[in-house]
């Protein structure tokens, strides 16, 4: 229960890739505009703000310690991770989505962007509370 009480938005967050990228066609087959390659930049925010959920999470229930440079790229890490088994997961769910190395690769990439500017932005936001 404190779990969940600690890291409800993470969760949320997590809510919200699943649906995004394993439930089938969740936005419209024609956007109203064209942006090259904007699924990967869509994968970088979506991976690189779980990332950043985690780390928000992690310290702000542990305010005792500042949130290092370990405890970042453990959150990297899993997102990193997460993004994997999601392509793993599009590939076996045969749901008229697929696996895709590219995305993974824009998962990471989120990733790395948020190590380094999830944690000013986490102590900026949490210095005013």
């Amino acid at each position: 229960m404190k779990f969940l009480k600690h890291y409800w938005p993470s969760l949320l967050v997590v809510a919200v890739i699943v649906y995004a990228t394993l439930f089938p066609d969740p936005l419209p087959d024609e956007p109203a505009f064209k942006i090259p390659h904007l699924d990967k930049l869509i994968h970088a925010i979506m991976f690189g703000g779980m990332a950043g959920a985690l780390a928000f999470d992690y310290q702000r229930s542990h305010r005792s310690h500042s949130l290092g440079h370990r405890a970042m790229l453990a959150c990297c890490v899993i997102a990193a991770a997460f993004g994997l088994v999601i392509e793993f997961a599009q590939e076996a769910m045969g749901l008229g989505r697929s696996g895709d190395e590219y995305d993974f690769v824009a998962d990471c990439a989120g990733t790395i962007v948020a190590f380094f500017a999830a944690p000013p932005a986490i102590r900026a936001v949490l210095r005013k509370k």
